[in-house]
């Protein structure tokens, strides 16, 4: 009775809206095409003068990327998740409307506005909300080990408002910290997320023995994760942090090594929804290995290491789970066609363009910005194109969501 109660409810959402995964990940691919181009014909000098990108190209790149859509991405995937983890129904209709239409207009104004207390209010306003109704049903079932994801939604809030806050003026936040604490803490959502999906659904999607996940070893490879968070979030005394953050980098990568080592990678490469989650884990692990050899004072620049986690890492492991999601949620096979294994190898060469062509080849820098644009619009532009279809209809065996 319950279930048909729930369908008949269902039936008067429009599809898009019946579970947050639906429009998040299709819009924030979406977006994130557009701003890779506009990325790009910046580089290209084709832009004139900065009317676009909130009058600051680099602030509005670096914010949009990992608020506007990482965020978005995360936001989709924890309000579906929360559904599994807690049974209680996820957002949906016009609660789940109201967050994302918050989300679009703050993109929108980022784009083509200029730097205004009204985009900040807008854009602060969307991951607390979210956040509340992820909360909610984790504090109703009382499922505590699952509700330090809110505080992290709300920690990118305060980031958030740093950032914006500096765009206005207001206040003068080093962005190039502020910048690497985005970074950190949505690496250590990834680390935890992938820690917990990829092992399963590598046993699943292999039909080998189920992969284990001993307490030691997943100990060893997140403590590290939110020392490096704490250290690069408080005031550290310089004469420490020249010796804690690198090593901090370098434990975590090396300890997320030791994790990644037992999930079976090999027995993955028939399987591309599953090589190409596990690629991306990889280029979390070297990205923070090359940035504790950065801040080490080795031979690494900053934004290759920085881009080995955000395009190979963090874009690498969206494309992938949100291929993978998509698919699962609603009532599909959970196979992909050429074209989206071709966008997993493009998402590939954009982050090889984008860091390792940038530090073997200095000349080629300002053409490896363009081309690892056009390459990540690509990929995107591919996953949005196929999977519109997918996350505008009705689930295919009829249940909600």
């Amino acid at each position: 009775m319950m279930q048909i109660l729930d369908n008949e409810k269902e039936q008067k959402i429009m599809p898009l809206f019946r579970l947050a995964f639906r429009p998040f990940f299709l819009a924030a691919s979406a977006f994130s095409v557009i701003a890779m181009v506009v990325w790009a014909l910046f580089w290209a000098g084709l832009l004139g003068n900065h009317q676009l990108m909130y009058g600051n190209p680099v602030w509005w790149h670096s914010h949009e990327m990992l608020i506007g859509f990482t965020g978005a991405v995360i936001i989709g995937f924890l309000l579906t998740a929360v559904q599994n983890w807690t049974g209680n129904p996820g957002v949906r209709g016009k609660k789940l409307a109201a967050i994302f239409g918050l989300w679009l207009i703050a993109r929108v104004g980022l784009l083509f506005g200029q730097p205004h207390v009204i985009w900040m209010i807008i854009d602060l306003s969307w991951i607390p909300l979210a956040a509340y109704f992820l909360a909610k049903p984790i504090i109703e079932r009382r499922q505590w080990n699952n509700l330090f994801f809110t505080p992290l939604l709300i920690l990118l809030t305060l980031i958030n408002a740093a950032m914006h806050l500096n765009s206005l003026g207001f206040a003068q936040f080093d962005q190039h910290q502020l910048t690497l604490a985005l970074v950190t803490v949505i690496s250590v959502i990834v680390l935890v997320v992938g820690g917990r999906v990829i092992p399963f659904f590598t046993w699943r999607g292999t039909d080998t023995a189920q992969i284990t996940r001993p307490e030691k070893i997943e100990w060893l490879a997140l403590i590290p994760s939110w020392l490096l968070l704490l250290n690069v979030l408080l005031p550290v005394p310089e004469a420490i942090n020249q010796y804690s953050l690198p090593a901090l980098f370098l434990i975590t990568g090396i300890s997320n090594l030791v994790r990644f080592a037992r999930w079976r990678t090999f027995s993955t490469c028939k399987v591309p929804l599953l090589w190409s989650l596990h690629f991306a884990y990889a280029a979390m692990i070297v990205g923070m290995l090359l940035l504790g050899v950065h801040y080490a004072g080795g031979p690494v620049g900053y934004s290759s290491a920085l881009h080995f986690i955000t395009v190979g890492g963090m874009g690498g492991m969206i494309l992938a789970m949100m291929a993978r999601v998509s698919l699962g949620h609603t009532g599909r096979n959970l196979k992909v066609g050429r074209i989206v294994i071709a966008a997993f190898a493009i998402m590939i060469a954009c982050v090889l363009v984008r860091t390792l062509v940038v530090m073997l080849l200095p000349a080629m820098t300002l053409n490896g910005y363009i081309i690892s644009a056009i390459l990540w619009a690509v990929a995107f532009g591919i996953f949005t194109i196929v999977y519109f279809p997918i996350l505008t209809k009705p689930r295919l065996d009829g249940r909600p969501g």
